[in-house]
């Protein structure tokens, strides 16, 4: 990072009682840890810290998290510190049953959120798995939409294609049918840094032009909805809490809804580049508080 960067290093890491970190491009990228993450969480816990996973990530269940963090090493996180869209979606559901009353939803979206309606709240999800369109356009006139379902749920689906699509949308004709997105990142990091991989928001961008003028419920960040959940289940008290994420659209504008410090790790999305043009619009919701490196800091 250059000397003149506009934005201070977090000088003080473990000044805080309590830790919000996003997880891929944060603590790992893919299945290979971030250098010196696994050193720092720990050491935060033997202090006493409050430690969360706040991830967008919606494709594993909570269990499959646990499983994950424990194999690359965070073996003192469990499932009480991890907290996703799936998680803050089961919250919604219960505090709103008429949306699960069909028992039935259709789900543009991986095993994690279908597990996770199926186990919390005995919901079938239909829409999995691959849905292609045929060669001929009579597909048009005959996509079965027959089936009732109380709502349509977006994520990350590996299988999306246009049948998915006029699905939803006429799904989403019925005004009591419930509309809800598990997260918004356009992309997500992968292994590699040369390449390009498309997240859910690529995909919802197309769920949102179809059902306009509807508007859906999202539960990732940076929503109100995760906000609200972290406010009433964790007591956070603002001033001792502290965001660290790599995107600015999604952890750091979280953050500073959410009213904590934020701080921009760089190891993930988005760059020096990135934080710079925020701070040249003025954009305040994308400018970070403070920046770090988990290796830089043990490196000295």
């Amino acid at each position: 990072m250059s000397s003149s960067f506009p934005v201070p290093n977090l000088a003080n890491p473990f000044s805080y009682e309590t830790y919000l970190f996003d997880a891929d491009g944060v603590l790992w990228r893919a299945n290979e840890t971030v250098p010196g993450a696994v050193t720092f969480v720990k050491e935060l816990l033997e202090m006493g810290k409050r430690v969360y996973i706040v991830t967008n990530n919606s494709t594993n269940t909570t269990e499959e998290y646990v499983k994950k963090v424990t194999k690359l090493g965070f073996e003192t996180l469990h499932e009480a510190n991890i907290i996703s869209p799936n998680v803050v979606m089961v919250d919604y559901l219960r505090r709103h049953p008429h949306y699960t009353e069909k028992g039935r939803v259709y789900a543009i979206a991986s095993g994690g959120v279908v597990d996770t309606l199926h186990k919390e709240l005995g919901v079938e999800c239909i829409g999995g798995g691959p849905d292609h369109v045929p060669l001929n356009s009579t597909f048009l006139n005959s996509v079965d939409v027959s089936k009732e379902v109380s709502a349509v749920v977006v994520g990350y689906d590996p299988h999306f294609s246009y049948n998915k699509i006029m699905k939803a949308a006429n799904y989403l004709l019925n005004p009591s049918c419930g509309f809800f997105i598990t997260n918004e990142d356009a992309t997500f990091p992968g292994s590699r840094k040369d390449i390009v991989v498309p997240g859910t928001g690529s995909i919802t961008a197309s769920i949102r032009a179809v059902a306009l003028p509807r508007q859906p419920i999202v539960f990732g960040k940076p929503g109100e909805k995760l906000q609200n959940y972290l406010r009433e289940s964790l007591d956070l008290k603002p001033e001792q809490t502290i965001m660290l994420g790599d995107r600015l659209d999604t952890d750091i504008s979280f953050g500073n809804r959410l009213g904590v410090a934020t701080c921009w790790m760089r190891t993930g999305v988005h760059k020096e580049d990135d934080v710079k043009r925020a701070i040249e619009a003025k954009d305040t919701d994308l400018i970070p508080t403070y920046t770090f490196s988990f290796e830089e800091f043990y490196a000295n």
